[in-house]
């Protein structure tokens, strides 16, 4: 093997490893933009690579190292469609091939997230047919063919593996990119401020960024274009360099007090690499060392100004590639060998020659693409539209879906329209599913907690309506009997009157009065007894009775009921106060309801069935029709009112059996017209709890007693 076909063989290498840097440049922006893009940021990087090689290969290669727009025609010194027999100038192309698709690749990551997908081949094409080939050839210049040195190098600039030629060039036009299309959404707020948008995974791009560093070594190792003892100096400049840099933003960042942001610490790998590309071969390791320190504090300024001026580059392509690589390229006039450089220059003029470079290449990248990209801006946009951008551009541009995207858009679904219906997409093999599967869960509790707001609330509405019930009953029962106290009141007011008209109209008033107490006392004992203790205790029925018994009777009457028991059960077990409330309604309208005379009896048996206790409450009396006996419980029901003179307020047996469910038992009627009445209670067996020391409970009661006073 000859010296020629090893460095032919070095050349092709280090030509792999800088396409291997395309898989580095995947890697480090897909992760750095969101899921909903990531496959669109893929693709580009893809097409870039091979959009970016055919143009070369058809037009650029030409530009940059033959004849600039001769003849396409004309087959001397003329590489339109690239086609040679010579293998050192295809290894040759092949390399520079790879640079272009680098300096495309550039752009891509500034402008990610909000580009239309067809435009971006559009860019790509006047980039590596136009732009980069104009900026190769004036500072590397007709490298293949003698005596045809680029204008920038007869001015004595040098840049040795492109810090300027193609680092640069892609960092101006990405800087022209970002001012044309604008931030993305959300990245700034409306005062101004920068929004942290999070990249969706930062692991992948700290894999992109070796990657990167690996293929570093080819970018820099090729430039010699021969595999000479200058080699190892070459490898070694860019490791220190790389890291020097990325070792002195983490200096920078820490020292101001904060935690080094994983955007920083990659950024700033990769500026010290973008830096030493100008001169690896002329700068000594030490001077390689300071060449990554000026490109840490490069890029980190330049990260804060385009924040600043509101621009928006994703993956800090510009601080990065145009920082850095101005850097780099004025870095070799200040520490370069000018032996090694060859341009036969002083320190300072050499300084003043890689000045000239940097700012002649920026005028035509940044002039040049600027004014293309917004000519074709103003006819085809080159972003998407608002809503496609909220999707996603995955969906948008490409119809393509993650699991990830998929439960986000079914969250969303639920959160716009408040529904929790449906399921969230879900499975076992992969972080989204599994967060469907515990999304799927809670939204099951939630579901089932919904429901039992509805029942509250449906139980609300039903008290809220009772109590506008209440407050329309006790208005129109409490308005009669102050009525009646009003009319009587006025007529003893007149004169002339007889003292027995008096007295009659003070026992009218008397009742009425009366009346207008009973319904008062009603409502709060029912009030009190819903809302009151609810603890059940032992209760002796007997004892009880003559209770209930006792508030029914009216001292002032001359008729005393009777009461006759019979009680096989002789206790329960029961909320006292309510039961208590019960059997005084349920004996006050056994007694109101039968005949005076002799007197009322009322009759009250206990007994227990299965998993009930038993309470009967019974009489003698007038009895209820069919029709009654149904609306017996409702809330407005008066019964006996055309065939009785006994007053009625229509709460008294509503109360009785909203109290009795609301304690967890059930009460029911039987009636025959002219013949009496039955209640009938049934109550929950409730277990003596264990350890009770209750003792002495009552035996049956079967007696007849008369209340004469």
């Amino acid at each position: 093997m000859s010296i020629e076909d090893i460095d032919v063989f070095w050349v092709l290498l280090c030509a792999c490893l800088v396409w291997i840097m395309q898989a580095g440049f995947l890697g480090l922006e897909t992760g750095l933009t969101r899921s909903k893009n990531n496959i669109n940021v893929a693709l580009k990087n893809i097409c870039d690579n091979a959009t970016s090689i055919f143009l070369f290969w058809v037009v650029g290669f030409s530009i940059a190292f033959g004849n600039p727009f001769s003849n396409p025609l004309s087959v001397e010194q003329n590489y339109y469609f690239f086609n040679s027999g010579d293998n050192r100038v295809n290894a040759f192309f092949v390399f520079q091939a790879v640079f272009c698709s680098t300096c495309c690749t550039i752009v891509s990551g500034a402008a990610a997230e909000r580009l239309r997908f067809i435009m971006y081949p559009v860019l790509v094409a006047f980039i590596a047919g136009l732009i980069y080939p104009v900026a190769v050839n004036a500072g590397w210049g007709g490298t293949i063919i003698k005596n045809d040195l680029g204008v920038l190098v007869e001015q004595g600039f040098y840049d040795f593996a492109g810090a300027t030629l193609v680092h640069s060039t892609g960092g101006w036009i990405a800087l022209a990119l970002i001012i044309v299309v604008g931030p993305r959404l959300g990245r700034f707020n409306k005062q101004g401020e920068p929004q942290i948008i999070q990249g969706s995974n930062l692991t992948l791009s700290s894999l992109g960024v070796l990657i990167l560093w690996f293929g570093w070594l080819g970018f820099n190792g090729g430039g010699a274009y021969n595999f000479d003892s200058d080699i190892g100096i070459i490898l070694s400049n860019t490791l220190i360099a790389g890291s020097a840099s990325l070792v002195f933003t983490l200096i920078l960042v820490s020292r101001k007090g904060q935690s080094p942001a994983a955007e920083d610490l990659i950024n700033g790998a990769l500026g010290g690499l973008v830096g030493i590309t100008g001169g690896a071969n002329c700068i000594s390791a030490l001077y390689a060392c300071l060449v990554g320190f000026g490109s840490a504090a490069a890029v980190l300024v330049a990260s804060r100004l385009l924040l600043k001026y509101k621009l928006d580059d994703v993956v800090g392509a510009v601080p990065v590639h145009l920082a850095a690589g101005i850097w780099g390229s004025l870095a070799v006039g200040l520490f370069g060998d000018l032996e090694q450089i060859g341009m036969g220059l002083s320190r300072l003029e050499q300084i003043q020659a890689q000045l000239i470079g940097v700012a002649g290449v920026g005028i035509w990248a940044f002039g040049g693409s600027f004014l293309i990209i917004k000519s074709i801006n103003y006819f085809l946009p080159f972003r998407v539209s608002k809503n496609d951008e909220i999707i996603g551009l995955n969906i948008s541009e490409h119809s393509a879906s993650t699991d990830l995207y998929e439960l986000i858009a079914f969250m969303k679904y639920q959160s716009d329209t408040g529904s929790l219906d449906g399921e969230a997409p879900a499975g076992m093999f992969t972080e989204s599913g599994v967060i469907g599967m515990a999304y799927n869960h809670v939204l099951g509790r939630l579901r089932e907690n919904q429901e039992k707001l509805i029942a509250l609330n449906k139980e609300l509405e039903s008290a809220n309506d009772e109590l506008s019930a209440y407050d329309h009953i006790v208005a129109h029962d409490l308005k009669n009997p102050i009525a009646i106290i009003r009319s009587y009141a006025s007529m003893i007011e007149e004169e002339g009157l007889e003292a027995s008209e008096s007295l009659e109209y003070v026992r009218k008033i008397r009742r009425s009065t009366e009346d207008a107490l009973r319904i008062i006392k009603e409502l709060l004992n029912f009030a009190k007894a819903k809302n009151g203790d609810a603890s059940v205790e032992e209760i002796a029925l007997a004892d009880l009775v003559e209770k209930a018994l006792a508030q029914v009777e009216q001292p002032d009457s001359e008729i005393k009921p009777q009461l006759s028991l019979d009680l096989q059960q002789a206790t329960v077990r029961f909320n006292e106060f309510s039961l208590n409330q019960i059997l005084t309604n349920l004996i006050s309208n056994a007694v109101k309801y039968s005949p005076k005379a002799p007197a009322p009896t009322v009759i009250v048996r206990s007994r227990r069935e299965a998993e009930s206790d038993i309470i009967e409450v019974e009489d003698k009396g007038i009895g209820m029709s069919e029709s009654q006996v149904a609306k017996a419980f409702d809330k407005h029901s008066r019964l006996h009112t055309d065939v009785s003179e006994a007053s009625g307020d229509g709460l008294g047996l509503y109360n009785v059996k909203k109290l009795v469910e609301a304690n967890g038992a059930a009460i029911t009627v039987h009636s025959v017209e002219g013949q009496g009445t039955c209640f009938t209670l049934r109550l929950p067996i409730v277990p003596v709890p264990v350890g009770s020391d209750l003792v002495g409970v009552p035996q049956p009661v079967s007696m007849e007693l008369a209340r004469n006073g």
